[in-house]
């Protein structure tokens, strides 16, 4: 679809489209899905189904090569409707789903478009009933009669006062009409002419644009896209401005990220940080770890003059915080636990039971102080590293996240690298005063639990494995691991990382463990773990946690016959880490087939793998001469019996799990694209020989959506084509070319439309 899919669109007769679309092209829609708005743009045509957009492209000069793309609403994150002004020709539609750039839609203003009730299409289609519950909201201050000059001030410095949310609610439920029946408006802040809504199904921003203010646009951010949140109070008189700021996952540099002033005098701050906290970590009641060290009693010395000016953070009485932080400065909730705390210069930093909360104090009184809060949902990958020798008196934890590093940019003449932003967090302690290995049990207990067990407290463990680390247990662990590369029994690796390193969570265990030079990777029930050894005396390791549930895909390569290593390599969304991590396994040493099926053990596990096609295959069509030599030039895929190739892939090599049988198949010289029952799955072989294959596997539930191209009739056009668009960096975007006769593009239209769309849209109701 691109980023245009349709520029001046004009509406057509739904009712009329739907009849024609299923008389012209039967298969397109399921049986019980209705068109409910249809909009043609030249040769092309847009529909909003009731459970997908659906984009019809024609394209060439005939127009016998047609595309359709899927976009199931589910897949949306954020989207905005904006009208046309006095003098503008076109209102807009922008869509942000899931494993694709902002889709743009341009309506014509005389063409029988009304934005405001495709925007109440999209309120009706994109919230689910799991993050629409209402909350208690805690009451904003009344508000004041200002002066004109105050009122100004306001609307220069972009500070934005309280206004009565029942009002605007019942304004947006009447004209125009905004907001769903059942939505209610829980907060909103007025600056100038535009408005912030905090509702109960979104965040809806208020845009209004141009002198007479006709140009209006309505961005709406779903609750379940923002990732972190922050609050910052004002600060003294002279300071007139508390702040609000959330961070989401939506890939789109401009939009990944809302900030609003506030004006101090007119806003509870900490009535929006505790409204915020309900909203994104639910009000149930998470359970406490069992492998936090709260240091209750005990007695806070202080930093030394060097830790000071580091700002690093030492252990302090996490009971004392928890006291603190409900009654004091209320920041948590009823429910929730401080069950670590530390505590630099004046900053802290809290490990709460729903979340990670920084504490930054401003300025020379200290009055000015911002909250930010990070869900353990959103850590999709983390790492505690140990001090090094004498001269080094850090230690560090490390955080990645699934929200979009700050891009680079131009400031004046110099040129802004990309920063992380809130993609990656960076922490230092003092060495001799924190636990590191139980700061990365904690962090464990919290983001990588077991996909069953992630909604379950954890296991109750003994008291005597939740003692302090033994002094001395690094240094005992690199004396272990020696120089030699090899593969270690993992009964053994087990036994070292329960052990005075005590590095895993008691009901964890090692499953598969190698060992190259002074580094250690690691394969558990829960995780993927690498031990990274640094510095030249080898005195300070870094341990490295991406737990199964939180990837996105993964990939085994076998060796060549000159090559000296496998490898693996996992996918997570985690901008500022690249999104992936790669590990050498050396040859001969490594059984990357068993590898790849434990991780899709872990990956995918018992993710339905019900067949929706029927076993049939089209004839196979005898291909030589030019036409051969073309397929082989041009790399296209033709389809292959799905059946043979089952047989093939659960014995040798053994890549299906139980159960798991391939729905589709295309090959293409001798690579494979195969769509199984529960996963898409790449077969790439490389070199001369073909003794290097790649086996990349991407789970259907992070397949966002999907475009199946038919070839022309005009011999001039071999191709068809399916586009797969995903939201794991394994495969961003998958493009298939399949030769003309050679594959069944309805099998594999209905195959994607049942994975994509179907299955998903069942699973949210």
């Amino acid at each position: 679809m691109g980023n245009c899919p349709c520029l001046g669109a004009r509406a057509i007769d739904a009712t009329e489209a739907d009849e024609k679309l299923r008389h012209v092209n039967p298969g397109i829609l399921a049986d019980d899905e209705e068109i409910e708005y249809a909009f043609a743009f030249a040769r092309d045509e847009v529909y909003f189904t009731s459970i997908r957009i659906l984009y019809m492209d024609k394209q060439g000069i005939t127009g016998n090569t047609v595309s359709w793309q899927s976009i199931p609403y589910i897949s949306l994150r954020a989207f905005s409707v904006e009208t046309a002004g006095l003098v503008d020709f076109d209102a807009d539609v922008k869509l942000w789903p899931a494993g694709m750039q902002p889709v743009h839609m341009s309506f014509k203003k005389d063409g029988g478009v009304d934005p405001i009730a495709l925007m109440r299409l999209l309120n009706r289609k994109v919230f689910h009933p799991e993050f629409t519950g209402k909350i208690p909201v805690p009451a904003q201050p009344l508000a004041m009669s200002d002066s004109q000059m105050t009122l100004f001030m306001d609307m220069l410095m972009s500070d934005a006062r309280a206004i009565d949310p029942k009002e605007l609610e019942t304004q947006l439920k009447i004209c125009p009409v905004i907001l769903d029946e059942d939505e209610t408006v829980d907060m909103a802040f007025k600056c100038g002419r535009d408005t912030t809504v905090l509702t109960s199904k979104r965040c809806l921003i208020i845009n209004v644009k141009g002198w007479i203010g006709t140009k209006v646009e309505y961005m709406s951010y779903l609750w379940p896209c923002v990732r972190a949140f922050n609050v910052q109070s004002a600060g003294t008189w002279l300071d007139r401005d508390a702040e609000m700021r959330f961070w989401t996952n939506i890939d789109d540099s401009e939009k990944r990220y809302f900030h609003q002033d506030l004006r101090k005098t007119s806003v509870d701050i900490m009535a929006i940080q505790t409204y915020l906290t309900d909203k994104m970590l639910g009000q149930d009641t998470a359970p406490r770890s069992e492998h936090a060290r709260s240091c209750e009693g005990q007695q806070d010395g202080g930093s030394d003059w060097k830790a000071w000016f580091g700002d690093d953070q030492r252990m302090v009485d996490a009971v004392a915080a928890n006291i603190r932080f409900h009654t004091t400065t209320p920041i948590l909730q009823g429910c929730e636990s401080i069950e670590m705390a530390f505590k630099g210069r004046r900053d802290m930093i809290l490990f709460t039971t729903k979340r990670f909360i920084s504490i930054d104090v401003m300025g020379w009184t200290g009055a000015k102080v911002s909250y930010t809060s990070i869900p353990w949902s959103s850590v999709q990958a983390f790492a505690v590293r140990s001090a090094g020798a004498w001269l080094d008196k850090d230690s560090e934890m490390m955080l990645w996240t699934d929200i979009l590093n700050e891009p680079p940019r131009k400031e004046g003449e110099n040129d802004i690298p990309a920063q992380p932003g809130m993609a990656y967090i960076e922490q230092d302690f003092q060495k001799d005063k924190v636990d590191l290995s139980a700061i990365g049990r904690f962090l464990a207990s919290k983001c990588a639990l077991l996909g069953s067990q992630s909604s379950q407290p954890p296991t109750l463990v003994a008291p005597e494995l939740l003692k302090p680390s033994e002094p001395g247990s690094m240094e005992k662990f690199m004396s272990w691991i020696g120089n030699n590369a090899r593969q270690v029994d993992p009964s053994a690796l087990d036994a070292q990382l329960h052990g005075g390193l005590s590095m895993l969570l008691p009901e964890e265990r090692v499953q598969m463990g190698f060992v190259c030079g002074r580094d250690t990777f690691v394969l558990t029930t829960h995780r993927a773990m690498k031990i990274d050894v640094q510095g030249l005396m080898g005195t300070k390791m870094e341990f490295k946690s991406i737990p199964y549930t939180k990837l996105r895909g993964y990939s085994v390569e076998s060796a060549g016959n000159w090559d000296t290593d496998a490898e693996l390599k996992l996918y997570f969304k985690a901008p500022w880490h690249a999104g992936c991590f790669q590990q050498d396994l050396s040859k001969g040493r490594a059984d990357i087939i068993a590898i790849q099926r434990f991780l899709s053990e872990q990956v995918i596990g018992n993710t339905d793998g019900s067949s929706v096609l029927p076993r049939g295959l089209i004839p196979p069509q005898p291909e030589g001469g030019v036409n051969a030599f073309l397929s082989w030039l041009g790399d296209d895929h033709h389809q292959i019996d799905q059946n043979d190739l089952t047989q093939k892939l659960s014995s040798d090599p053994e890549i299906l799990l139980n159960g798991e049988s391939v729905e589709l198949a295309f090959k293409s010289g001798r690579d494979l694209a195969v769509f199984t029952t529960k996963r898409f799955i790449r077969v790439d072989v490389q070199g001369w020989s073909g003794k290097r294959v790649s086996y990349t596997s991407v789970p259907y539930k992070y397949c966002a959506s999907f475009e199946v191209q038919s070839a022309a009739e005009n011999p001039l056009d071999r191709d068809g084509k399916l586009r797969l668009y995903t939201d794991s960096p394994a495969t961003d975007r998958v493009s298939i070319d399949i030769r003309k006769g050679r594959g069944d593009l309805k099998a594999a239209y209905a195959l994607l439309f049942q994975k994509f769309v179907l299955a998903k849209e069942r699973s949210a109701c």
